[in-house]
């Protein structure tokens, strides 16, 4: 059978046809494709090279100065090297544990060489270790009223009141016998380390010693004044390191002293009212 030639061009009609429609439909689905990818948020990854970490030996706790420093008062922290800018880090434990600070170091600090003693040593060495050249250690038995005793800690700085009977024994005298002296140790040992018992802990508190660091010449006077009367230690402001250089006090400048007006007036009284009204009590004070 012989194709007509009208239906070859029945046939090219009909294959154009069908090519503009698949044309027609997938301009559709494009356009509508690229509408939708315009609305979404393209999200830009940023990509972050990896930093190079440093090992660093860092306090766990609060340690100061004539403590030495123990296993669990550390850990290791890995910090970006970029970011360490301090000299003198230390990234050993080794390093570390054994020896005594000679500088306080707070809960998170790291810990550098300069904070530290240069070699590891047992604590009854190490307190040496903290002296200048030309400083001695004296130790002066306290209580809690006299020593400040729950209050001081390593690193303060307190005045040493002396209260002595005069020479001539005719009247008791108060005087400041040493001025902004530091605090070496407080207690037997420069631990803060809480007791394992209540007893321990109130004998603790009942009567212990503190350390103070001196040189010969107040050593003399710390010793005659522990030896001739009661000793006082009075807390100084960290920032306060004038000295007052007092004359003392004694029991007749006391009685004959003015009494000093108080530094804010006494405010004046005030009377509360009750009102009661509908079965509501409402207060009014009256000046």
């Amino acid at each position: 059978m012989k194709t007509k030639k009208s239906d070859l061009v029945l046939y090219g009609i009909a294959f154009i046809s069908a090519m503009l429609a698949i044309l027609l439909v997938y301009g559709y689905v494009q356009s509508r494709v690229d509408q939708a990818e315009q609305r979404v948020e393209v999200k830009t990854v940023t990509v972050v090279e990896k930093p190079e970490l440093m090992s660093m030996v860092v306090a766990t706790r609060d340690l100061y100065r004539g403590e030495q420093i123990e296993v669990d008062d550390i850990t290791i922290l890995n910090v970006p090297t970029e970011g360490v800018v301090v000299k003198g880090v230390i990234d050993d434990p080794q390093k570390v544990v054994g020896h005594v600070v000679n500088q306080t170091v707070y809960a998170g600090e790291w810990i550098i060489d300069r904070k530290i003693g240069s070699e590891e040593i047992s604590y009854k060495t190490g307190l040496s270790s903290l002296l200048e050249e030309g400083k001695r250690a004296v130790r002066v038995p306290v209580t809690p009223e006299t020593g400040l005793l729950g209050v001081l800690r390593p690193s303060d700085h307190v005045d040493v009141i002396s209260v002595f009977e005069s020479a001539d024994g005719k009247r008791m005298i108060s005087r400041t016998v040493l001025e902004n002296i530091e605090v070496l140790m407080v207690g037997d040992q420069a631990s803060y380390s809480r007791p394992s018992t209540e007893e321990s802990a109130r004998q603790s508190h009942s009567k212990s010693m503190v350390t103070l660091n001196v040189d010969t010449t107040q050593a003399e006077h710390l010793a005659l004044a522990m030896n001739v009367g009661a000793v006082h230690l009075a807390l100084r402001n960290a920032t306060d390191v004038k000295i007052i250089n007092s004359n003392g006090v004694n029991v007749k400048v006391m009685e004959s002293s003015p009494q000093n007006a108080p530094k804010y007036a006494p405010k004046p009284k005030r009377e509360v009212i009750q009102i009661m009204q509908g079965g509501q009590v409402q207060e009014v004070i009256r000046q």
